[in-house]
């Protein structure tokens, strides 16, 4: 039988060297774990991909953020315009970025596509990571100079839309574009006649209606800020529950209207491709949001935007996105809308 002192004393024994083992362990990972947190980015340029043309506001948004950014991160930030069907081109460029220094600022036409466009050759909702959400842009119904002085008022747009034998047009920016998918979402309970016709860009569509070519159009106040000041487009109606305060005389839709359905909320925010390591999704985050949070870089991107910037997160971003994204797809089976 063994002897009990025995017994202890082997017993200590084994939880010395346990111990001495795991300190062993530790010694030869943490160099490895110290090097993997230090590892540099960016190591070379980032590029930041709109999926819209020059002129629009998530592009002067994007070269805004670029502006800062390069020097957080002591490497240029390069802005690139991908436009092109609705969104879908640019989308699907930083979808198949590989170097690691590619990023999105996207809006709802690069998550909505998977239920607007057939074959899409990716999946929005997997193939992109939420990495922050920038801002919340105002949004309104707005008409040409002439076609305002007809209407007077939203319900006088509604009205004249319907006594024209042929309608109205409405200028956008393709079938999947934030400002025609909202058209459509708000013409379920407006009852316009009207016609899309579609441009490459915000300025191509802010021109076709000034030109009288479209007789009016979904934007936001600050892509028509210049043609608003000059009288050539006028908004009609905040998209909003409440009246934006540096437009105080635009009525909401409900105002207007008597609109009570969903009120569409346009956004812009950071997405990378899903490679992307969760800890540099987060470095990313963290830099976006000490932006956020300076009061004069704050003050210059709302008041040059129209809009509100956020405070977010990879989570909060991503709750939000699949709460938004189950609303469109119950709106898209309501209004049986096909993709094509």
């Amino acid at each position: 039988m063994t002897d009990p002192r025995e017994r202890d004393r082997r017993r200590r024994w084994l939880r010395t060297a346990g111990a001495a083992c795991a300190a062993g362990c530790a010694a030869m990972l943490l160099p490895g774990l110290a090097l993997a947190a230090a590892e540099p980015w960016p190591t070379r340029p980032v590029r930041i991909v709109i999926p819209l043309a020059a002129g629009s506001s998530g592009d002067l948004l994007a070269r805004l953020l670029a502006q800062r950014l390069e020097g957080m991160w002591k490497q240029p930030v390069i802005v690139e315009n991908r436009p092109g069907a609705g969104g879908v081109i640019g989308t699907e460029y930083v979808v198949n970025a590989t170097d690691g220094h590619t990023l999105l600022l996207g809006t709802q036409s690069s998550i909505l596509p998977k239920f607007t466009t057939k074959n899409l050759k990716f999946d929005p909702t997997t193939d992109l990571v939420p990495v922050y959400k920038v801002i919340n842009y105002q949004l309104v119904v707005a008409a040409n100079d002439g076609t305002a002085g007809k209407a007077k008022t939203m319900r006088g747009l509604v009205d004249l839309s319907r006594r024209d034998p042929n309608g109205l047009f409405f200028a956008g920016t393709g079938r999947t574009s934030i400002f025609n998918l909202t058209m459509a979402l708000l013409n379920k309970s407006l009852g316009m006649k009207y016609a899309p016709l579609d441009f490459n860009s915000v300025t191509a569509m802010n021109m076709a209606v000034m030109r009288d070519d479209a007789q009016f159009l979904v934007n936001t106040p600050s892509s028509m800020k210049s043609q608003m000041e000059a009288g050539k487009l006028r908004p009609m109606a905040a998209i909003s529950a409440e009246r934006y305060a540096d437009l105080p005389n635009v009525p909401t839709l409900s105002e207007a209207v008597g609109y009570k359905g969903y009120l569409p909320l346009l956004w812009a925010g950071m997405f990378v491709p899903k490679s992307t390591p969760p800890a540099l999704v987060d470095r990313i985050a963290r830099d976006l949001r000490t932006l956020s949070a300076d009061t004069q870089f704050r003050s210059l991107v709302e008041s040059r935007l129209s809009g509100s910037m956020v405070a977010s997160s990879p989570g909060a971003f991503a709750q939000q996105l699949n709460e938004e994204v189950a609303v469109w797809k119950g709106l898209f089976a309501e209004l049986n809308y096909k993709p094509e």
